[in-house]
């Protein structure tokens, strides 16, 4: 029940709804630095630790229909407390543009993790009269998250935010100086309240993830030492998995001077903790973005983590900065069911054409305008298969 419970507090559901739900994993990821790799994509395990891509690999959600920015980055997927509303949160950011010209987020919601309401927000434009909060000084918005405050009773968000007046030297250069701030979401979860301090580590930080603690009743917040490494309170920042707790979700949070990933690997960042399915253990993983892969560990306490593996990053599954949540056996049918459909649609789609008569051409684009259709549309597994079974033995 410790891993139930840790589930209530990191991906907001009741306990009965969170247990009627475990079965397997939803891994919400990116997976590279272009304009085709930042767009949502999904892979399933049934351990947390082996993951198998779906759609052969190509993105859930296109970031050209939902972001300013036409990419996204860093997805942030959970439950909400209702059990069958999902929420995900992302990067707004296109990585070719540079990595000083993201000013915002995007808000998502759905009802059956393949069709998703929208909402991007531009921080300049939604806050204009916040000082060093305009175009010219604000450097970046990371990587959202989403959890629940039972004191607020209000779905909060928080990220990294970056400013050019705050940026300090390191040797001959300048960092990038973030800090952790958070706001609250509307009841449509299509906007945001005016953003708040949350955490500042002394220097930069970034890739928050908070989860509670029930056993020692207080929030834990991972987050990485972020840019050039320097001297924080005596410690040497070197691009690493750190700790703080708070007892309250807005803290204050105390650091805990020390890295917790797999000694010397550097750098790491896009840590994401979870909890095992039907286990009083949990994961960490983050990603080893210098190395290619991500790398996994295993606590019982939130406090110590034990090296895994890594996981391999090869053909269609080649992860970056994501997050993990349970869903059920149904769920997992439905993105099968719509995974399936959504291969055969792209498979038919490169049949070539001289193999074909002109009336089998004809059939073909009828197929596949009504496979879209339904692709676009509809959650229910039957259909999605029955659609995909269709365009198979056209295929063949």
């Amino acid at each position: 029940m410790a891993a139930l419970a840790a589930l209530l507090a990191a991906q907001p559901a009741s306990a009965a709804q969170a247990e009627a739900q475990d079965s397997c994993y939803l891994f919400a990821f990116f997976s590279n630095n272009s304009p085709s790799g930042e767009q949502v994509r999904y892979a399933l395990s049934d351990d947390g630790l082996d993951y198998t891509s779906l759609n052969g690999g190509r993105p859930v959600v296109a970031a050209d229909s939902i972001a300013l920015k036409r990419s996204i980055r860093d997805p942030y997927i959970c439950r909400g407390r209702d059990g069958k509303t999902y929420y995900m949160v992302m990067t707004d950011m296109r990585s070719d543009e540079g990595w000083q010209s993201n000013d915002g987020l995007v808000l998502m919601k759905s009802t059956d993790l393949l069709h998703w309401q929208h909402t991007a927000i531009d921080f300049p434009t939604r806050f204009p009269q916040l000082e060093g909060f305009d175009r010219k000084n604000l450097h970046a918005v990371w990587a959202p998250q989403v959890i629940w405050d039972e004191a607020e009773g209000k779905y909060m968000i928080y990220y990294s935010i970056g400013r050019h007046d705050w940026e300090y030297p390191v040797g001959k250069k300048f960092q990038p100086y973030f800090k952790i701030f958070y706001s609250y979401v509307n009841d449509d979860f299509t906007d945001i309240t005016e953003p708040q301090l949350l955490f500042d580590f002394g220097t930069a930080a970034i890739d928050g993830d908070i989860i509670y603690d029930r056993k020692n009743k207080e929030y834990v917040l991972f987050f990485k030492d972020e840019g050039l490494p320097t001297v924080n309170n005596g410690f040497k920042t070197r691009q690493g998995v750190m700790r703080a707790t708070a007892k309250t979700l807005t803290g204050p949070y105390a650091v805990e001077y020390r890295h917790l990933q797999k000694p010397g690997q550097y750098p790491v960042e896009g840590s994401s903790v979870f909890p095992l399915i039907g286990s009083d253990e949990y994961i960490l993983m983050y990603d080893c973005y210098a190395q290619g892969y991500y790398q996994f560990c295993r606590s019982k306490d939130l406090k110590e983590f034990t090296y895994v593996h890594d996981t391999p990053t090869r053909g269609t599954f080649t992860p970056r900065h994501g997050s993990v949540m349970h869903i059920s056996a149904a769920e997992r049918e439905r993105l099968e069911a719509w995974s399936e459909l959504a291969v055969a649609i792209h498979d038919l789609g490169r049949l070539p054409s001289p193999t074909l008569t002109l009336k089998q051409i004809d059939s073909r684009r009828k197929l596949l305008d009504g496979a879209r259709r339904v692709l676009a549309t509809s959650a229910n597994a039957k259909l999605l298969r029955k659609t995909a079974a269709r365009l198979n033995a056209f295929a063949r």
